[in-house]
């Protein structure tokens, strides 16, 4: 078949031998192995209806809770649908020859354009011991309908990067369990400087007198329940005047969320959309920016939005914006990252 590839293979302990998942165009084939050598097809995972799948993955995590699940998961492109085009996920049983979902839709570990074949690997701890509750997942920071035609190929030679190694757990929450993620605690690493606002009132737009190309910016937006603003968000790789840049934003009293590129240099613009939860009138954000991505983490983590943004050099500013109603910003901190280029490859 054209489409026979991105093979994972794991250690199945319970039955003391390999697992491969294999990408097989619109399924997920299932083999075994007691060696490596001798493979055998045993069964298999099908979708119709989110295109070709991609880098399929298979592991079992600890949830917050103290239950052990099984998670499978796959690049997959929902547009169609209104979905996202990323890493689609199933919690699920599993018992080395078929997978068998709790839910029939799947979940989506971003809500952006740009998380694309991902993949999880387990965490160790310092002495070599495979924690249980945590994985780490490396996306790459691009998609399909762009990868020859962005603009760092002309400014810069090259087209491709990752987004940030992200941290996941299991959580369980209203509907089932579902993973979430955090920028990872090796973050903190890269960090050359710390600016601690506090809190900001935001009656209309208040810009930062911070200014930067790569940084982690932390907030918890509150509002009165009885008053919402319309809108309230941040302006992120803000152009000085205004002209470009990518907006982060919250509307319907803290239920949606919509982040922006529209308004910087892309072979695509766009913009997407996400169902979010803000119990008492409140949402923490984490946004992360680089000089050619922009990530947004919201609340728990279990909603992310990564995209790949072209600004110019000139656009470091940062706006926080609410509209119809004032707005605060609380515990505002930003953490300047080391931004200069690695080498090229």
């Amino acid at each position: 078949m054209p489409d026979f590839r991105d093979p994972k293979v794991i250690w199945d302990a319970d039955r003391e031998r390999w697992f491969m998942i294999n990408a097989e165009g619109r399924e997920l084939g299932f083999y075994t192995s007691p060696d490596l050598h001798r493979w055998a097809r045993v069964g298999r995972f099908a979708r119709d209806d989110i295109g070709l799948l991609e880098c399929p993955d298979l592991f079992r995590i600890l949830a917050d809770d103290g239950t052990s699940h099984w998670v499978l998961g796959t690049s997959a492109n929902g547009t169609h649908r209104g979905l996202p085009p990323t890493y689609a996920y199933w919690t699920g049983a599993f018992d080395g020859v078929s997978f068998a979902p709790d839910h029939d839709e799947p979940r989506w570990l971003d809500h952006g354009f740009d998380f694309y074949g991902a993949v999880t690997y387990a965490h160790h701890d310092d002495s070599g011991r495979e924690d249980p509750r945590l994985r780490h997942a490396l996306g790459w920071a691009n998609f399909w309908d762009y990868p020859h035609n962005t603009p760092t190929l002309v400014t810069d030679g090259y087209n491709g990067d990752d987004m940030i190694v992200r941290d996941l757990t299991l959580r369980r929450v209203a509907d089932g369990y579902a993973l979430a993620s955090a920028p990872t605690a090796g973050l903190a690493a890269h960090v050359t400087a710390t600016h601690r606002l506090g809190d900001i009132d935001v009656a209309h737009a208040v810009d930062l007198d911070v200014r930067a190309l790569a940084y982690d910016l932390s907030c918890e937006v509150r509002w009165s329940p009885a008053d919402p603003p319309a809108a309230v968000g941040l302006e992120v790789c803000r152009a000085p005047g205004g002209g470009r840049r990518v907006g982060v934003e919250i509307t319907d009293a803290g239920t949606s969320l919509i982040i922006d590129r529209r308004e910087t240099f892309s072979p695509a613009g766009g913009r997407t959309t996400s169902r979010i939860d803000a119990p008492d009138a409140r949402v923490s954000l984490r946004v992360l920016v680089d000089r050619t991505s922009v990530e947004v983490f919201v609340g728990d983590g279990t909603v992310v939005h990564s995209h790949r943004v072209f600004p110019l050099a000139a656009d470091d500013g940062i706006r926080l914006f609410s509209r119809g109603a004032p707005t605060v910003f609380g515990d505002v901190v930003v953490r300047e990252v080391d931004a200069r280029p690695g080498p090229s490859r």
